[in-house]
């Protein structure tokens, strides 16, 4: 059990600073009614709990305190021998404080007061390191409250080493800049897509509703506006942090009734928003200590919001809306984040600010969502496409060359789309096990351990790169919009020039790569498609071929063909892959012999090369002893595409 204060007194003697470093003063503090440096106080003190307010605190003359008005907290905290490394990190206080040890002034926090047009609010959450090295801490702090309705400790102060200390708050400060990026980021991705198709307000009110929550993480948590703006500020950022909170409302409920209309009624919007106005326009006009007694209203009408936006997400799941079922699960977890925001504000429960992290699940609900209407909207789409298919069919013979050409483009774009579900996945998953690593283990990760995570990132990254690009050339090839530029050159040379790109890679796998193609040999045809063909067929056999094996490339010039293989005599190939080796239906990729991977598209794209030439291709291939790939180029008739 972690220490607790008694009485006035929090005894650390004992504790273990290594293990335990940060300790929160939380327990019954001794509390007086008014500043100790009026001189007023009175003489027997009373125990008030924090965290919490003093509000319901009976003073001498058996009336409740209130919240507005000053009080003094007394803390002593008891060690076991004298050390001058530690500090305090003070969280909410209502509204201004001095921190007094041993009465020495510390720290002062707005400008404290008796009355209200003297005193300065302010939420700063600073660090004040206590340098002298004492057994015993005597600790004071007198508080003024004249801008919230309740005043006091309302939130812990914790206690440790200041390394600790500015560690802690250092993390801190990191995840709230971690959530303010990808909210920000998704928000202003959803506003672009609004502006190129106007047609789907959703996507507008989403973007403004995660521009909002965002912004809002500079208020909570870190509360980084209240630290970087002076405290003469106070009633302004205020006012925008709870703005921030009260406009959220209306442009998610926008946002919910554009994605379900059906469900979301028309008079319960008109009725949030006319609401949200309303506590809008009291934020605006009135005084901090007015506001903020109605906003506790505001505050309960959002609770009877959640419970209908749960009756709506559940009345979408009964209706059977696309996408309802994860509307609902990321809606209810962003729900509950909100309700305990809420509590934790009213200070009936003692947690952290999680509407963030709520609102960052309901993006991974939402993104979700979009993929699988996105892949919904294709299958209607391939169903119509078979449809038209079959009419054409019955209808014309000739348009049999057409059907032919379709069903292709249709194989390449499901080769897409298995690519974009499921491969190019991959830098995603990647990004988040690195947000959610630094997020849980972020004290314990080193540079290096960071640097790793990145170089796996970067080399699926490349990957899915090249995969993209092998794909785009398979349909440029497919579609008969690659333009060859046919033209007559030396073999042997060109090449050369390709296998040198394989120098590293095979000295590596000490590989040797021999070259049999005659110096006079010529051919005609595109160089860059040449140098595609040899590229990915070498690549493939230095991939499987093992320490010490080699590579053989030959020539053979026929009557009207040019003839070549390339030979290895690396671990061969399985029977049953053979038959599949040039299709995109079925991957046929496989680990090389040093682990290396590859996309899988490589030889489909030579066999759409040659096929474009009206050549042929072969292989034979033996395991454990070799595989030898046969492809002709014929050079006599006219070449067309």
């Amino acid at each position: 059990m972690p220490p607790k204060v008694e009485y006035g007194v929090l005894d650390l003697r004992g504790w273990d600073a290594d293990k335990n470093p940060i300790v929160s003063l939380e327990g019954d503090w001794e509390f007086f009614d008014g500043l100790s440096s009026s001189g007023l106080l009175q003489t027997e003190p009373a125990y008030l709990k924090v965290p919490g307010a003093w509000n319901r605190f009976r003073t001498s003359a058996g009336t409740e305190h209130g919240g507005e008005g000053t009080g003094t907290y007394r803390l002593k905290i008891l060690l076991d021998r004298p050390r001058g490394d530690f500090a305090l990190r003070i969280n909410d206080v209502s509204t201004a404080f001095r921190l007094y040890e041993s009465g020495t002034l510390l720290r002062e926090n707005g400008k404290v007061a008796s009355e209200k047009d003297k005193m300065i609010p302010s939420y700063k959450h600073p660090i004040v390191l206590l340098p002298e090295a004492k057994s015993e801490l005597k600790l004071e702090i007198e508080i003024s409250n004249f801008y919230h309705i309740t005043g006091g400790l309302r939130k812990s102060i914790q206690f440790g080493p200041a390394i600790s200390i500015f560690e802690a708050k250092e993390t801190e400060s990191s995840l709230g800049w971690l959530v303010f990026g990808a909210t920000f980021l998704m928000g202003l991705y959803h506003l672009i897509l609004y502006v190129m198709r106007r047609i789907d307000r959703s996507a507008l009110w989403f973007g403004w509703f995660c521009v909002d929550v965002s912004v809002r993480t500079f208020f909570t948590g870190s509360v980084w506006i209240y630290e970087v703006l002076p405290d003469e500020y106070w009633i302004y950022i205020h006012k925008a942090d709870i703005l921030t909170f009260v406009i959220s409302v209306p442009l998610f409920s926008l946002f919910l009734n554009s994605v379900f209309p059906k469900e979301f009624h028309v008079y319960a919007l008109r009725g949030i928003l006319g609401i949200s106005a309303f506590f809008s326009g009291i934020v605006c006009v009135l005084p901090a200590s007015k506001y903020m007694w109605w906003i506790q209203f505001f505050q309960g009408f959002v609770g009877l919001f959640m419970m209908y936006l749960l009756f709506v997400m559940v009345l979408t799941l009964v209706r059977k809306r696309e996408g309802s079922l994860l509307f609902l699960a990321g809606g209810s977890v962003l729900f509950l984040a909100t309700l305990n925001d809420i509590l934790n504000q009213a200070l009936w429960i003692k947690t952290g600010y999680l509407a963030n992290w709520g609102l960052l699940a309901f993006l991974f609900s939402q993104t979700t969502m979009l993929s699988i209407r996105f892949s919904n909207a294709f299958v209607r789409l391939e169903e119509l496409q078979k449809s038209l298919e079959t009419k054409v069919a019955e209808r014309t013979q000739e348009l049999k060359s057409a059907k032919r050409i379709a069903e292709e483009a249709n194989a390449l774009k499901d080769t897409f789309i298995s690519l974009v579900s499921h491969d190019l996945r991959a830098p995603l998953a990647n990004i988040i096990g690195v947000l959610q690593l630094i997020r849980s283990d972020y004290d314990s990760l080193d540079d290096s351990s960071i640097l790793e995570w990145i170089e796996r990132l970067e080399r699926t990254s490349t990957q899915s790169l090249e995969m993209i690009s092998t794909l785009l050339d398979l349909n440029r090839l497919r579609s008969g919009s690659f333009r060859m530029d046919n033209t007559v050159f030396h073999l042997h040379f060109e090449v050369e020039d390709v296998l040198s790109r394989f120098w590293s890679q095979a000295k590596f796998k000490n590989v040797s790569i021999l070259n049999r193609i005659p110096k006079e040999a010529t051919i005609e045809m595109d160089r860059s498609l040449l140098a595609a063909i040899f590229t990915n067929l070498v690549s493939n056999s230095i991939k499987f071929c093992r320490e010490g094996d080699t590579v053989e490339i030959d020539f053979d010039r026929k009557s009207d063909n040019a003839e070549f293989s390339v030979k290895d005599s690396g671990v061969g190939i399985p029977e049953e892959m053979i038959p599949h080796l040039f299709s995109t239906d079925v991957k046929s990729t496989r680990y090389g012999t040093k682990n290396e991977v590859g996309t899988g598209l490589g030889l489909p794209l030579v066999y759409s090369i040659i096929q474009a030439y009206h050549g042929k291709i072969s292989v034979r291939s033996d395991l454990q002893k070799g595989t030898t790939f046969t492809f002709s180029i014929p050079q006599k008739k006219e070449i067309t595409v």
